[in-house]
């Protein structure tokens, strides 16, 4: 299945939105509030978070029911 983590807004000069635009990548930065995606369907709210040289995404809510978040 199909999973993403969906930045929610960020702060970018043009410069590193153009670089975004021409990669096609864009490289987390910490504390960024974010969805866990899978389907389709949103299944937690979180942030990114760096430990130990890798990025995680750290739950801080779940989707209970459909829609709910």
């Amino acid at each position: 299945m199909p999973t993403r983590i969906v930045v929610h807004r960020a702060e970018l000069s043009a410069g590193a939105l153009a670089r975004v635009v021409r990669d096609g990548e864009y490289a987390p930065v910490e504390g960024e509030t974010c969805e866990l995606e899978a389907g389709g369907q949103v299944l937690a709210l979180g942030r990114l978070v760096h430990r130990r040289g890798a990025w995680i995404f750290q739950v801080q809510a779940t989707a209970a029911k459909e829609g709910e978040i």
